[in-house]
């Protein structure tokens, strides 16, 4: 494809045959799942996931008394955000025809009650009681335009909407060796 077909680095063309695609129900059923990731503990507080064909190291900050090698699941939690975001932001730019010349998004989290997760008390939720992102994008449209681009990367973020909505988690648990 010449440069003029290709947009944000996205084809153009093909993005919109690919997301066209997901009108059929065996592309949809497809692409709808099951994701799969998994992971092993590799030692202390650090684990490794495996998702597809790519792998991910965490760890935790050394004051927790971990070797501090990787970012931690829940840092990786807020950047799966922002990337999601990113990642919409720029297929609703690219298929509004606007070019996008930097795009940041920034993204903090303030756990709830963390002392559940360090043993200390029973009760409270341990994660996130609040997230926030801020997009900050310079792109060939106006405010409202790209306003309107960032609505839709928010509201069609899997990541994000997994997040701000219930969603259910089953977990099992079996003894092996």
């Amino acid at each position: 494809m010449t440069q003029e077909g290709n947009l944000n680095g996205l084809p153009r063309e093909k993005l919109t045959e690919v997301l066209d695609s997901f009108r059929d129900p065996e592309v949809f059923s497809a692409v709808t799942g099951p994701w799969k990731s998994r992971v092993v503990w590799q030692d202390g507080m650090r684990a490794r996931a495996y998702m597809r064909n790519h792998q991910v190291d965490m760890d935790e900050p050394g004051d927790l008394t971990a070797t501090d090698v990787a970012a931690s699941a829940h840092e990786q939690l807020l950047s799966a955000i922002g990337s999601c975001m990113t990642v919409g932001f720029v297929v609703n730019a690219t298929k509004q025809g606007v070019r996008i010349h930097d795009l940041e998004v920034a993204v903090e989290g303030y756990f709830e009650n963390i002392r559940k997760w360090a043993g200390v008390e029973d009760e409270g939720n341990p994660g996130y009681g609040k997230i926030s992102a801020k997009c900050f994008v310079r792109a060939d449209a106006d405010e409202d335009t790209l306003r309107e681009i960032w609505r839709l990367a928010v509201e069609g973020s899997p990541v994000t909407q997994s997040v701000a909505n219930p969603t259910s988690v089953e977990t099992e648990f079996e003894m092996v060796g």
